[in-house]
């Protein structure tokens, strides 16, 4: 491969959809290393005891962007690592600069920038969402993600993969993803 030898993975979809699991399979399977959202959101998450239902304040969330951006900072000092990134993106001004942002960070890498859309239907979502382990982590487990109408995040990339998990294990969604990122590489 003539190309970059580092790789972003960039997981994008609802909360409770498995980018966690899924990051952890690449992590476990690939080499890959983690940041998914919750390592930057839990610092802010933990000081406030979320409970998993109540709505975030959005000074928590200004707090939160500027952990974001200083990852992010860190992130284009280790161009040798491969990383999978996780988040949930609505369509809005915010998670669209959010979305830039983790671009531009694997553009300065000189890293392959591979984003992936994660979808699931209502029954899976509505099981893996409300699975009390979440609480672990600081997550949410408010099934009214499920019937959440609000648009996610419309992005197009030449590296894109749409990805639907209600029937794959992470192991079979990380392959999935594995193999979209050789073809990749293979260009």
């Amino acid at each position: 491969m003539c190309g970059p030898t580092s790789i972003i993975i960039y997981l994008t979809g609802k909360p409770g959809v498995g980018k966690y699991t899924i990051a952890q399979e690449l992590a476990e399977n690939y080499d890959f290393i983690v940041c998914d959202n919750q390592l930057i959101n839990n610092l802010i998450f933990q000081l406030l005891q979320c409970d998993g239902y109540a709505k975030i304040p959005e000074f928590a969330w200004d707090s939160i962007a500027k952990i974001r951006i200083e990852v992010c900072k860190f992130l284009t000092k280790v161009p040798w690592n491969s990383y999978v990134l996780t988040n949930n993106l609505y369509e809005d001004e915010g998670d669209r600069a959010l979305y830039e942002e983790i671009k531009d960070m694997s553009g300065k890498r000189g890293s392959l920038f591979i984003p992936v859309k994660l979808s699931i239907n209502q029954d899976e979502h509505l099981r893996r969402v409300t699975n009390p382990k979440r609480r672990e982590r600081w997550k949410s487990i408010d099934p009214k993600h499920v019937y959440d109408k609000t648009p996610l995040l419309y992005f197009t990339d030449q590296n894109l993969l749409e990805l639907e998990v209600s029937r794959l294990s992470a192991k079979e969604s990380a392959q999935r993803i594995m193999n979209h990122v050789n073809r990749l590489k293979d260009l």
